[in-house]
């Protein structure tokens, strides 16, 4: 199993360690490989896991030696190839499983398993494999314009962190994968949504090679508690979210009573928007988890999911309906496969903070809706993200690249 962070950093982080426990309660041994960090989930195999790369504290030094640090390491990672090679003589596994991997143990790691006949998987968690900025976001906006091979577009539109440095790493390294075959070398790709599985077929990677399987998600019972006089977003406060759309919909809403749950760069940002647009009505709630986290969704009368980029399959979404909570979110990604407009939730135009804020004012006026929508949304997500039926799914790939090998 293998993914750049070995502790819950994100909905990657999530579904990687999700999917070992699952494996490992079929009986199937799992072995980690990753990069060392100081919040890893301590492992057996940790001493394989290659050295930590700070890249932001890296560029910070703007010097030449850093520079060529952040440029080799990103694209081109030999401790990793190495001690892949190493963990993989000593292990012998009978496939590999790739989650996200560019930028620190990078592509590199595919030539040792290949040589050693070891087949690889790799689920897709964004579009990197043929967005070098991953999110086909630039300057605040959609942007296909790198599809299917123009990888240039992010340096002229500085795509990346908005870093002329930083988008050309990310140019050179994917020209480094087509260059080195990435696309043919890997046996099949698993996308949690449909949507993204296009994507990739539109940059040009094989569509036979293209599985998309819906991640999964804890669908045992949420606390009864009762419904409180809030909605809420719970994810990482980032630019991509839309939060700021959201909260500029509050402000349209006098009686509207939101909880932010997470934390994120723009938490300062969004605060000072919050006390401007709607002062004393957005709640900052922090970091939750577990039971916690599952306390303030099951209060909540609905969920908003305002994301401006092209969401795969967010977690967000899948444990609303898990909670039995309609969801009003953006149309967009692959949000659409999983929110059914007018029956498990709304949709609005994405960005539209008007819309949104008529979709929001509409469930918080309709108690009896938002109930229908939460009940057809939890029998939606014991059909679709229950825990067995996934783990069939992916034993199914796992036979076929392995020849039928149990």
């Amino acid at each position: 199993m293998v993914q750049t962070f070995h502790f819950r950093r994100g909905g990657d982080s999530t579904y990687m360690l999700a999917l070992t426990r699952l494996l490992e309660e079929h009986g199937h041994e799992v072995v980690h490989f990753a990069m060392k960090h100081p919040e890893n989930i301590p492992s057996p195999w940790e001493d394989r896991f290659t050295a930590e790369i700070d890249f932001p504290a890296l560029l910070e030094r703007r010097t030449p030696a850093a520079a060529w640090t952040v440029l080799s390491r990103s694209i081109y990672n030999p401790e990793a190839r190495r001690n892949i090679a190493s963990l993989a003589d000593e292990t012998r596994p009978d496939i590999a499983h790739f989650h996200n991997i560019h930028g620190h143990l990078t592509t590199s790691i595919i030539e040792p398993l290949r040589r050693r006949g070891i087949p690889i998987v790799w689920t897709c968690h964004d579009c990197r494999l043929v967005c070098p900025n991953s999110s086909f976001l630039s300057r605040g906006e959609l942007c296909d314009r790198c599809l299917p091979t123009k990888y240039w577009h992010v340096v002229l539109r500085r795509c990346k962190k908005g870093s002329i440095g930083a988008s050309v790493v990310a140019m050179l390294t994917s020209y480094w994968d087509r260059l080195t075959g990435v696309p043919r070398r890997v046996d099949r790709f698993i996308t949690p949504s449909r949507f993204v599985g296009s994507k990739l077929a539109e940059g040009r990677i094989d569509p036979a090679r293209i599985t998309s399987i819906p991640n999964f998600t804890d669908l045992s019972p949420y606390p009864e508690v009762p419904e409180g006089d809030y909605f809420v977003f719970f994810g990482r406060l980032l630019y991509e979210k839309g939060i700021d759309t959201l909260i500029r919909a509050v402000g349209r809403i006098p009686s509207a009573q939101l909880k932010l749950i997470g934390e994120g760069p723009l938490q300062e940002e969004l605060e000072t928007l919050a006390r401007e647009a709607a002062p004393g009505r957005v709640e900052f709630s922090g970091f939750r988890t577990g039971e916690e986290l599952k306390r303030l969704i099951a209060g909540a009368r609905f969920v908003v999911v305002p994301s401006r980029w092209y969401e795969n399959l967010p977690f967000s979404v899948m444990e609303a309906m898990a909670a039995g909570k309609a969801v009003v979110a953006a149309d967009i990604g692959g949000i659409p496969e999983m929110v059914d407009e007018g029956k498990t939730g709304l949709l609005y135009p994405v960005g539209d903070e008007e819309a949104l804020g008529e979709a929001i004012g509409r469930l918080l006026a309709d108690p009896a809706l938002r109930a229908q929508m939460g009940r057809r949304g939890r029998e939606k997500a014991e059909h679709l993200y229950e825990r067995e039926g996934h783990y069939e799914r992916i034993m199914e790939v796992y036979r076929e690249v392995t020849g039928g090998k149990r």
